[in-house]
Parts: structure tokens; sequence; C-alpha cells
């Protein structure tokens, strides 16, 4: 029988966590994904509601204000955060819910919902193969790309802290080490 379960996912940026919860979520689609929002600009492609919430930074620090965030951050320049109500509502659904969030978001969240909660860090297989799918992006400036490398190698040194991690050679593998470690959390049977 699965449980209704906040399943922490974190990675440097480019580490592929998007992309694992992605095919993740094609194989068990009853996992809801958070919803983060930003005050940064959308990328192309990114719909506001569906990829991110889109705020101003006015409209942000006013829910910060008002408790509304299981967890936020001002990380790379922009303000981030998981809306509260949408996790608690998933929850009380009976629903398991994916955070893809950073490493101060998953002390935040673990530290609010302690046993509702278990954390995983997908490592990048090496550093250079790291840089280059960052690079492949083509999202950042180079300045941006730097600070993106130096924190992310931050990350890496808090990825013991995480209940599991795994690394992200090979993504058909990386999915299902994935898949076992919500068996053995009991989400999905």
């Amino acid at each position: 029988m699965s449980q209704a379960r906040v399943i922490v996912i974190s990675s440097v940026s480019g580490g592929g966590k998007t992309t694992l919860i992605n095919k993740l979520r094609e194989q068990f689609p009853d996992l809801r994904p958070a919803i983060t929002a930003t005050t940064r600009k959308p990328r192309p492609g990114e719909l506001d509601g569906d990829h991110y919430y889109f705020y101003s930074k006015e409209a942000f620090e006013k829910q910060i204000a008002a408790g509304g965030f299981l967890e936020h951050a001002f990380v790379h320049g922009n303000h981030y955060g998981v809306p509260r109500p949408p996790v608690e509502a998933e929850l009380q659904k009976g629903n398991s819910v994916i955070l893809n969030i950073d490493v101060q978001g998953m002390r935040a969240v673990k530290e609010q919902l302690s046993d509702r909660v278990f954390t995983v860090f997908i490592l990048p297989p090496d550093m250079d193969i790291w840089e280059e799918r960052l690079r492949s992006r083509k999202t950042e400036s180079e300045e941006q790309l730097k600070m993106r490398l130096q924190q992310g190698a931050l990350e890496l040194e808090a990825a013991f802290e995480y209940d599991y991690r795994i690394m992200n050679k090979d993504l058909n593998r990386a999915v299902q080490e994935l898949i076992q470690v919500l068996r053995k959390e009991a989400v999905i049977d």
C-alpha cells in the first residue's frame, strides 16, 4: 500500500533532475509535481502555472510575509519557493508530491514536514560532463554559468545530507534506481 509523502529531489543545475522527474511521471502519473514559484523571467517555452509560477518580486515578498511558502530562497539572483497550499492539499488527498528544490529548500522542508519527507540527490557523472550539460542548454550567460558551477560545487558537498544519492550517468538506469527508492519508501507499489 502506498503512502502520501513528499519526495524532495535535488541536484546541481544541469544535473538532470527535471528530466528524471518527467520520466518518472510518465510511468507514475499519480505522483504530483509541486510547481515552484520564482521571480526569474520565463525561458522560451515555459508557461506560468505549468513549469513555474512567475511572480513579481513584490508579490513573492508578500507571500513570504504571509507564510505562503514551504521553503523559499534567493538563488542565482532570483527568489524561488514552493507554495504551501497546493502541497498540503495533495497530501490531504492521499497523493505524494515531488519537490524539485535545492539544498537550502530541502533543509527547510525536512525541518517542517520531518517524517513525511524523504530526500534524493541526483549526482552528475563527473565535473566535465556536468559543465558540458550546462553549456549545451545555452540558457545562461558566461557569468551566470560560472555562478551556477560555483553554487553547484557547494551543493555537491551537501549531497551526503540526503537519504539517497543516484548518479545520473545513464538516464534509464537512474530512472530505475529512483523507482526502487520510491518502492522502498512505499510511495508506489
